[in-house]
């Protein structure tokens, strides 16, 4: 909520602080140099922008304010405003404040900018509609006397040729490059900041035909829609029209005015003007399906323009050369990694345990060997051989797979999976009207490069990470832990690196991201034992803590020498029952733990073996156990990681519950386990290449559902477990696909979830958690069901007033039949059937009246939000 940070930067404005830190007294001067203060100083502005945002878009101010005003003081300060007697003096100073300051703000300030922003944030709704739909175009041309200009916006590159030159802008490289053609010259290139040319700026920019990009780029940064309007002719004859002004910081106003054809829902011209005298007055004829053999063309057509191909182009008298085009990924034939490791002469299951994958797991884990290192494969290789041994598998167990699932079944799957939310409308339009045969294969690298896979792993691994029940307020709660995590996973860190710096994470508690794992179980050694055997071992050590574990063959010895690794950590002595902002991490020379009941002092061992630890003076225990956590001598890292890989994407893993290996659960499958752990090792534990080989796996890829049940297919996954959505998907599959603001008013940056620190999501998460690792099991009850149909997100996202996606139906290029299209791609991640199209359809017939039509749409849209298909990942 917007409010709520207004209110915080207003009352420690005037001296009331961070009411986390309790009050200050009234005239207690703001430090200017106080970094906090600058940071709320240089949010102020844009906060109340937002404000005034609101303010305009909802008359009911006052009302509404009151009450987000008397919630907040009530949640944050124990006070009611309504009743005076009982306020603190610091409380009535700032109810009295308040009151002054927000009406005068609001009236002095709505009526300067409090109009611009509500055009730009609420009325340009059919200008990013017409953006989408030019995203669903290979190639769009535009000519003037002296240039031709050629578009792939769904690739993110524009290529214009003048007599004298040649430009390419590519946006996924983020570069300009530009030659003369009639010299030898190198091509010009320009690196582009992050904040300049997006793809709307580049639409206009390729509409406009800028006589420089360069400095069309540089000003670009600023580029927004501010205002748009409708034409409808009333002849009845003239083409419709759409009209968008843009205003650039620093440089005159655009305006674009787009002329429909009859039916089309994309312009055949745009006219373009600049506010300025003598400026551009231009008409540029808009051609989807151009005659003409240019080699540019093509290659823009392609989405593929290198250097070399720019250069061989550059002069009229090169004679036309065939250049190959660069493929949009790596070729399928080359491996991912270069690693080269060295390839044992014999397994390293053996010498001590024994020759075969299956008789391993029949052994106590105590007596496993290491996983054995082999030469790493290209990945289309190493997928058919898994596919292989799936099938053997099958075979042993009388098994036949059910049929490879539907291409919108396996594109939605693999976003929820991957990414955590589903594909966009123009996502799914780009997947499905893709007709390359490896369409999917390059699905799956997109989606791990996304940066939206590092922050859903990040969200799943702390579920793992942080034990249940834990108050995670704290500190920053889980805000800092999140975006370390996502840091550690993009940069493509080996997983035994990122384990590596959580385990030696040091610092104070407030101010590191990682030590969230500490703080957690207030630095407590058994607790962190735990922790660790769960989620890096696969292994519940647990009821060894008090006396040797009663169904697997691990004693005390074990539970507390791996406890030891964590005793000689810095802390104050005794049993903590909080921990501490001012508290640091860091390795100590002295600390030990000691057996239950017995005054005994327990050495340092590694799980499984079977003698104590060797330790030189001044060495740290927790570097010892880093280091032997993520060697190939461990027998358990590799093997616990894959079965978590596994168990996240399918549902259900090899071992379940997937961190309690051991005799009482074997592994199904051991020999696909095996041989992935293989995989995992041998590439250096490269995380997203195991993502990569089993998301492109056949058994990744069937369908979830049967003509008959059999509850054994699924158990050695000869059919997809259907797997509920968690609450994190839950809120962002419905800001995605309801284009609904997600935080403070704030639209979510394009491609990018706006998931690390979100309060808004973290409240929604509260009420749908799931378990971790319990995708395929049903946690939701009444409560969850309700909020779904009823709550405050589900009514903006269905809202005729909030709701992104409903205002941009009312686009005047959309047919019936389109808008429940979008309704269907936006929701279900699929087209509508023909049954469906005809039920729906007679909901928005043109007879009815208008407003009765935008009712019916948001009834659909409601319904389709709360339907089975919508909650489960198929």
């Amino acid at each position: 909520m917007v409010l709520p940070l207004i209110m915080a930067n207003e009352f420690e404005q005037h001296g009331f602080g961070d009411p986390e830190e309790g009050y200050m007294d009234e005239s207690y001067p703001l430090d200017s140099q106080d970094p906090q203060a600058l940071a709320i100083d240089e949010r102020e502005d844009p906060l109340l922008e937002q404000l005034l945002v609101d303010a305009f878009a909802v008359p009911e101010i006052p009302r509404s304010l009151n009450r987000r005003i008397e919630a907040v003081v009530q949640q944050e300060w124990g006070v009611k405003l309504t009743t005076s007697d009982q306020h603190d003096p610091p409380a009535k100073t700032a109810t009295r404040r308040l009151s002054r300051f927000l009406p005068v703000a609001v009236a002095g300030l709505m009526l300067a900018v409090g109009v611009m922003l509500f055009q730009q944030a609420v009325e340009c709704r059919a200008w990013a509609a017409l953006v989408t739909q030019f995203k669903t175009q290979d190639l769009v041309e535009v000519r003037s006397e002296d240039s031709v200009r050629w578009l792939n916006l769904k690739a993110g590159l524009l290529g214009e040729e003048h007599p004298r030159s040649m430009t390419i802008v590519n946006l996924r490289e983020r570069i300009i490059m530009t030659c003369e053609r009639a010299t030898a010259s190198a091509v010009r290139k320009v690196q582009l900041e992050q904040n300049q040319l997006d793809e709307q700026s580049l639409l206009v920019g390729f509409l406009a035909g800028p006589q420089d990009w360069t400095t069309f780029a540089g000003l670009s940064s600023s580029l927004r829609a501010v205002q748009e309007k409708k034409i409808q002719p009333r002849d009845g004859k003239s083409p419709e029209r759409l009209a968008v002004r843009f205003q650039r910081n620093q440089a005159p106003d655009l305006e674009l005015e787009f002329l429909f054809d009859s039916g089309d829902s994309l312009p055949s011209a745009c006219e373009v003007r600049e506010d300025k005298a003598g400026g551009v007055n231009l008409l540029a004829s808009l051609d989807y399906d151009s005659a003409g053999d240019s080699e540019m063309k093509q290659l823009v057509k392609n989405g593929t323009v290198a250097e070399a191909e720019l250069l061989a182009m550059r002069s009229p008298d090169t004679p036309a050369t065939k250049i190959a085009l660069k493929p949009d990924r790596p070729d399928a034939n080359l491996p991912i990694k270069t690693t080269n490791l060295p390839h044992p002469d014999k397994n390293s299951l053996t010498p001590k345990q024994t020759d075969t994958v299956a008789s391993l797991y029949e052994l106590p884990p105590a007596s496993w060997g290491s996983v054995a290192l082999r030469p790493v494969q290209p990945v289309v290789q190493e997928v058919q051989d898994l596919n292989q041994k799936m099938q053997a598998v099958w075979t042993a167990q009388g098994l036949t797979p059910v049929g490879q699932a539907a291409e919108e079944e396996m594109m939605r799957r693999a976003y929820l999976d991957l990414i955590g939310r589903i594909p966009t409308v123009t996502e799914a339009r780009d997947y499905l009207n893709d007709s390359g045969a490896d369409r999917y294969e390059r699905l799956v690298d997109r989606l791990l490069a996304s940066p939206d896979h590092a922050s859903h792993l990040a969200a799943v691994w702390r579920s793992f990470l942080i034990p249940e029940g834990v108050d995670l307020s704290a500190f920053g709660g889980v805000a800092e832990f999140d975006r370390w995590l996502s840091e550690q996973f993009a940069t493509g860190k080996p997983y035994s690196e990122i384990v590596r710096n959580l385990i030696l994470a040091e610092g104070r508690l407030s101010r590191s991201g990682p030590l969230l794992f500490y703080s957690a179980v207030k630095l407590n050694a058994e607790e962190l034992a735990s922790r660790t055997s769960r989620v890096f071992l696969g292994m519940r050590l647990e009821c060894a803590q008090c006396h040797d574990h009663p169904f697997e063959p691990w004693t005390q010895n074990d539970f507390w020498g791996l406890a030891a690794f964590y005793a000689q950590i810095s802390r104050p002595r005794g049993e903590l029952q909080a921990v501490s902002s001012v508290m640091r991490v860091s390795d100590i020379d002295h600390g030990d733990v000691m057996m239950p009941g017995q005054d005994v002092k327990v050495a340092p061992r590694f799980l499984g073996a079977g003698t104590d630890v060797e330790i030189e003076a001044g060495e740290s225990r927790r570097k010892l156990l880093a280091d032997w956590l993520t060697s190939q001598e461990n027998p358990y890292f590799a093997r616990a990681t894959v079965n978590r890989v596994w168990g996240h994407l399918f549902g259900r893993a090899f071992v379940n519950p997937m961190d309690d290996f051991g005799v009482q659960h074997k592994p199904l499958a051991p020999e696909i386990l095996e041989f992935l752990a293989e995989r995992f090792v041998s590439t250096n534990y490269d995380l997203q290449d195991l993502f990569r080989t089993i998301a492109l796996s056949q058994p990744y890829r069937l369908a979830s559902g049967a003509a008959d049940f059999d509850e054994k297919r699924e158990q050695y996954f000869a059919q997809m477990t259907v797997k509920t959505l968690t609450a994190a998907q839950m809120y962002d599959c419905i800001l995605i696909a309801t284009m609904l603001d997600g935080r403070d008013g704030q639209a979510e940056a394009f491609g990018v979830t706006d998931r690390i620190g979100n309060t808004q999501r973290d409240q929604f998460i509260q009420e749908f958690h799931t378990p971790a690792g319990e995708q395929a099991t049903y946690h939701g009850g009444i409560p969850q069901a309700l909020t779904l149909m009823n709550g405050g997100l589900i009514d903006g996202a269905t809202g005729l007033q909030k709701s992104g996606l409903l205002n941009s139906l009312e686009a005047p290029f959309f047919s019936d039949q389109e808008r429940l299209e979008i309704l269907f791609l936006a929701t279900l991640s699929r087209r509508p059937t023909a049954s469906e199209q005809g039920l729906f359809e007679e909901m928005i017939r043109a007879d009815l009246p208008n407003e009765e039509r935008r009712e019916n749409l948001a009834d659909l849209l409601w319904a389709l939000l709360n339907s089975a298909e919508f909650t489960m990942n198929h």
